[in-house]
C-alpha cells in the first residue's frame, strides 16, 4: 500500500474512527483502525463490536493494500503533523508516515483477524432527514443511561410507521418526542416497526454530517441483530439492542393538580444559582409553587441556603416538589423556546417539563422524595 492524503482530512477521519475502537486487552484488534487503499479512496474503518464506522476519503493511490494500526497512536501522531500532504506506505507489516519535515513508523496487525464492517447498504428499509438526527441527538438521547447494567435503558427506542416515535429513558427521567409532526421518517419495509438502538450511534451520527448531508439511508438487519446507517460522509453500524423497552406510556402524565408557564432563561438562570448548594447536598433543589409564582431553593447542612422567586402564572394547588437538579438543566439545555411548561399531579407523580412552542416534545422527570 502507498498513497499520499491531505494532513487535514486524515485527522478528521481517524479522529472520527477512532471512537469506535475498543481497549480491551483480550482483543487487541479492536483497538485499531483499518487502513485500505482502494479504487482511488483511503477507507478507514473501526468497531468495537457493538458499534462500528466505515468512511472513505479522497488519495492518491499509487499501490492498493491495507493494514490496521492502533487508532491512538495514528491519531497523536497525525495531530501533530503540518497541514499538507501526508505519504502513508505499508512495508513489511510496519506502517511508514512521512510528511515535508517529520517521518514515523507504526507498527501494525494484520488485517485477517480484524472484524468485517460493512461500507455500504444491502437493503434501504427507511430513510431519515438529517434534521431528525440532530433532533434525537439533542432532545432525546442525553435521556438514556450510560451505564450498561441495563442495556435497554442504555438505547433509544424508535417506533417507524404511521405513527413514529423515539423514547429514552434512564429510569430517573424520559425523553418522548414525536416524529410524524417532521415527516422524518419514511419507511421502506414494513417487516419490523421498532427497534431498540445504542443512544451513542445517534450521537456519532450526528456529530459525523455536515451542513451539505442529504438523508440519511438506513438498513434494518434482523439476521445479524444490527442498523446500518448510510450518509454521505460515513456508514456506521450498531447492534441493536435487545430486551423489553418500558412501557413510557403509563409514565407519560394523563392529568395534573398544578401547572406554571415561565420563562425558560430565569428558571435556568434559577436552577444554576440554587445549584450551588445543592452539589453539597445531593443534587437537589425544591420547586414550590405559590399563588405569586414560582420559587427555586436549596439547602446544605454544612454550608447554607438559598431561595430564588421568579414571577409566574401558577394553576391549581400549592405545591413543593423536589428534582436532580441536573435533570432540569439537561432538559432547558435541549430547548430553544423561550417558555416552559411545568405541570404535576402530586410531589411523587413524574412531571412533565415541555417547550411551549413544541408539542411534540415531552421531557419526563421523576422528583426526589424528601424525608419527612
Amino acid at each position: 500500500m502507498k498513497l499520499s492524503v491531505l494532513q487535514e482530512d486524515l485527522l478528521k477521519s481517524v479522529a472520527l474512527a477512532s471512537k469506535f475502537t475498543s481497549s480491551k486487552a483480550q482483543l487487541p484488534i479492536l483497538g485499531n483502525i483499518l487502513l485500505r487503499a482502494k479504487e482511488g479512496k483511503l477507507q478507514l474503518a473501526a468497531t468495537n463490536l457493538e458499534t462500528g464506522i466505515s468512511t472513505k476519503l479522497p488519495a492518491k493511490i499509487e499501490k492498493e493494500g491495507e493494514i490496521t494500526v492502533p487508532a491512538k497512536i495514528i491519531l497523536e501522531l497525525i495531530s501533530h503533523f503540518r497541514p499538507g500532504q501526508v505519504l502513508l506506505e505499508e512495508e513489511k507489516g510496519q506502517l511508514k508516515v512521512s510528511s515535508q519535515n517529520a517521518k514515523a513508523s507504526v507498527s501494525g496487525l494484520s488485517t485477517k483477524e480484524f472484524p468485517n464492517v460493512p461500507n455500504s447498504l444491502n437493503k434501504k428499509s427507511f430513510s431519515l432527514k438529517k434534521e431528525t438526527i440532530s433532533v434525537l441527538s439533542k432532545e432525546v438521547c442525553f435521556a438514556a443511561a450510560s451505564m450498561d447494567t441495563r442495556p435497554v435503558l442504555s438505547g433509544v427506542y424508535i417506533k417507524i410507521g404511521n405513527n413514529p416515535v423515539a423514547v429514552a429513558t434512564d429510569g430517573f427521567r424520559l425523553s418522548y418526542k414525536d416524529l410524524k409532526s417532521e415527516n422524518s421518517v419514511v419507511l421502506k419495509d414494513k417487516e419490523r416497526t421498532s427497534f431498540l438502538l445504542p443512544a451513542t450511534i445517534i450521537q456519532e451520527l450526528g456529530k459525523s454530517l455536515n451542513p451539505q448531508s442529504e438523508d440519511i439511508n438506513v438498513e434494518l438487519n434482523d439476521k445479524e441483530g444490527q442498523i446500518i446507517f448510510e450518509s454521505e460522509e460515513a456508514v456506521l453500524t450498531a447492534r441493536l439492542i435487545e430486551g423489553q423497552f418500558p412501557d413510557y406510556q403509563k409514565v407519560l402524565p394523563k392529568g395534573w393538580s398544578v401547572k406554571t408557564e415561565i420563562s425558560k432563561d430565569e428558571l435556568l438562570q434559577g436552577v444554576k444559582a440554587a445549584s450551588v448548594f445543592a452539589k453539597e447536598a445531593g443534587s437537589v433543589i425544591k420547586l414550590s409553587f405559590k399563588k405569586d409564582g414560582l420559587s427555586i431553593s436549596s439547602e446544605s447542612n454544612l454550608y447554607g441556603s438559598e431561595e430564588i422567586s421568579i414571577d409566574s402564572r401558577v394553576e391549581g394547588e400549592e405545591l413543593t416538589i423536589a428534582f436532580n437538579y441536573k435533570f432540569v438543566l439537561d432538559f432547558l439545555n435541549s430547548i430553544t423556546g423561550d417558555s416552559v411548561l411545568i405541570q404535576t399531579q402530586s410531589a411523587t407523580s413524574p412531571t412533565l417539563f415541555q417547550n411551549t412552542k413544541d408539542d411534540s416534545y415531552k421531557h419526563i422527570i421523576m422528583p426526589v422524595r424528601l424525608q419527612s
